[in-house]
């Protein structure tokens, strides 16, 4: 999405909070003024986090139309994009006769100065201009009032001072309050967070006590709401929404809403409404305009207001205070609108198959059909062979593998002491290896001599290799005992082991040939059922490789519309889309067809495919690029 379309959205989301609360607001106007008050501000500090909660909150996406959705990915481009080609044909050929080659030249024309222009950063600084020349007017006004405060006299007089106290009591004020008076204000006015100050026009003191409580106290109850800092923060909205007229309208019925709540509170702390209203207007009469000092302070007789509040003041038959049990449930409510508007992220309406991919999406479906009532078959026969399968594998646990084990564990000693005697003659089997060699190399001259001859060298040679085998023998002699000795001791231990493995086979031997006769005629039936779906087998490959290239129209069809417009006439869609799907997983669900593929992939297939093609400004390509990745992060075609 492009910088532009995402602050035309977030302006939206705002527009749309702000005009929810000014439908609460509208269905309570025979409310109090507090819980209008309440929803407004809550409404327009929302609005300004609109975007920061957007970024934490899951986004939960809403189908736009297809023309909207383009609308918003692409950053609109005649001007990125480069100009038309021109088909240049011979004059003598008409276009109905034989085909004549056709030759496509691109002529630069001069782009338009305003081409070069980056409109979205253009926008933004504009914007941005605004909300400072505004933030310059609010800080101003706050920087007057500030020096205005600074000026300001101390009120000393002890009924002043008295009435203050009383007023606090009587409003639950429990924040310390400064009263001043000061000849640059007309009317009564509170300014400051953190150490407010209630300002008094230097004439007050002509008031009579009945009209300095009832501005006391209603001066007090802006404190006690934190009115103040809330109207800095709706006048920070309305810089921040300078365009738009729900922002200016819900400040300008803010201040009247927290006016007519104070006036409320005073009335029902027992100040007759006709005289409160005499008041009002006695007060707004010396009132001269300042528009700085009154943007900073909370004014209590602002002449825009006053016939409204003196209307709704004469008009209420009674007034009554309005406490947290009520404020909350609308602040709570009107705060939870933020997160739910945040998140919402508006998506590509949802893309319809193509008649060829419905096809094959319904032939499948139909072999499917077909394929189930055979895979339903081989079901029953797994659940059949289950018992069977369990039967022989507890039968297998009836053989009482923990005696043979014992047995063989009493025969490791003795197994032991062959190894070790069988290291021990090694060196005699290494001396017999050696005169078997020097047999092995023995030579005999027969040619001449007699055979008495032939004997003597026979004997001579062998006479040596006779004594010294014999004297290997006498000494394997011990070893070969030993080993007689060891094998009868080992003797009873295999006859024991052979016995116990021939009575649990026997035991089980005839069941188990029953159990392999019964699966052996239930594999005949699963291969019979196997020959059988193997046709269907090979149709469902066909089908799938017909719901591939289908699929793949799709998928090149989505390609297009994003990048078409930036990339040339030969962009190799349909070789990107079967790339793209290679990389896929392909679910069908109920009637959705899912193709996921990662971020990652996507944007390297599409940059390597379509780059080579691309046309108009880069960042115009890369727009579009982003746009279908995001799309085919989660593409969901509906196929009915």
């Amino acid at each position: 999405m492009s910088t532009v379309a995402g602050v035309v959205l977030g302006c939206l989301k705002a527009c749309l909070l702000l005009a929810a609360a000014f439908g609460v607001t509208l269905a309570m106007r025979r409310r109090p003024a507090r819980l209008r008050a309440a929803v407004l501000a809550t409404a327009l500090i929302g609005a300004v986090l609109v975007p920061f909660v957007a970024a934490v909150v899951p986004a939960v996406s809403i189908p736009l139309p297809a023309a909207l959705a383009e609308l918003a990915t692409q950053t609109g481009g005649s001007s990125s994009a480069s100009p038309p080609a021109r088909k240049l044909t011979d004059p003598a050929h008409s276009p109905a006769a034989s085909p004549a080659p056709v030759l496509e030249v691109r002529i630069p024309v001069a782009a338009p100065w305003w081409s070069a222009v980056d409109l979205e950063l253009v926008g933004i600084l504009f914007w941005l201009g605004a909300v400072l020349i505004l933030a310059a007017y609010h800080g101003v006004g706050l920087s007057r009032m500030t020096r205005v405060v600074g000026r300001a006299r101390p009120v000393l007089d002890r009924g002043w001072r008295d009435l203050l106290a009383a007023a606090r009591r009587e409003v639950g004020c429990r924040r310390r309050v400064r009263l001043v008076v000061s000849p640059e204000v007309d009317v009564p006015a509170v300014f400051g967070l953190l150490r407010p100050v209630v300002i008094l026009p230097s004439h007050a003191d002509t008031w009579l006590e009945d009209r300095r409580t009832a501005v006391l106290r209603h001066e007090l109850v802006h404190v006690v709401r934190y009115d103040w800092p809330v109207r800095l923060a709706a006048r920070l909205a309305a810089a921040v929404y300078w365009f738009n007229p729900l922002a200016w309208w819900a400040v300008r019925r803010l201040d009247l809403e927290q006016e007519l709540a104070c006036d409320e509170e005073v009335l029902s702390m027992g100040s007759r409404a006709s005289t409160y209203a005499c008041h009002l207007l006695g007060i707004a009469r010396a009132a001269v305009p300042r528009p700085a000092v009154a943007s900073a302070g909370l004014s209590m007789a602002r002449r825009s207001h006053l016939e409204e509040r003196i209307m709704t003041i004469l008009n209420r038959d009674h007034h009554r205070r309005v406490g947290l049990r009520l404020i909350l449930p609308a602040v709570i409510v009107t705060a939870a609108l933020v997160p739910a508007i945040a998140a919402v992220q508006p998506t590509a309406a949802e893309r319809t198959a193509s008649p060829e991919l419905r096809s094959a999406v319904a032939d499948m479906r139909e072999a499917e059909a077909r394929l189930e009532p055979q895979l339903e078959k081989i079901g029953e026969i797994d659940i059949e062979m289950a018992p069977i399968v369990e039967e022989i594998e507890a039968m297998e646990a009836e053989i009482d593998h923990e005696a043979i084990v014992r047995l063989q564990a009493q025969m490791k000693p003795f197994l032991e002491q062959i190894e070790r005697i069988e290291v021990d003659m090694a060196p005699f089997r290494e001396r017999m290896e050696a005169m078997q060699e020097r047999l092995e190399s023995m030579t005999f001259h027969i040619d001449d001599g007699t055979l008495e001859e032939i004997k003597r060298q026979i004997h001579e040679q062998t006479e040596n290799l006779h004594l010294e085998l014999e004297s290997v023998h006498v000494d394997m002699s011990p070893y070969r005992e030993q080993l007689e000795r060891i094998h009868e001791q080992l003797g009873p231990l295999h006859e024991r082991i052979a016995r116990l493995t021939e009575e649990q086979t026997a035991r089980i031997h005839e069941r188990m040939e029953r159990s392999h006769e019964v699966m052996a005629r239930q594999h005949e039936r699963m291969e019979r059922l196997q020959a059988e779906l193997e046709p269907l087998h090979r149709k469902m490959e066909r089908l799938g490789d017909r719901l591939q290239e289908a699929l793949k129209g799709d998928v090149a069809a989505v390609l297009r519309s994003h990048l078409g417009s930036v990339t040339g006439p030969d962009a190799p869609f349909a070789e990107a889309a079967a790339r793209l799907l290679e990389e896929a997983s392909i679910r069908l669900h109920d009637d959705l067809l899912e193709v996921n593929v990662s971020r990652r992939e996507a944007r390297e297939i599409l940059d390597d495919r379509f780059s080579p093609v691309r046309i108009g400004t880069e960042e115009a390509f890369d727009a579009a690029l982003e746009s279908a990745v995001d799309e085919l992060a989660d593409l969901e075609i509906r196929v009915e």
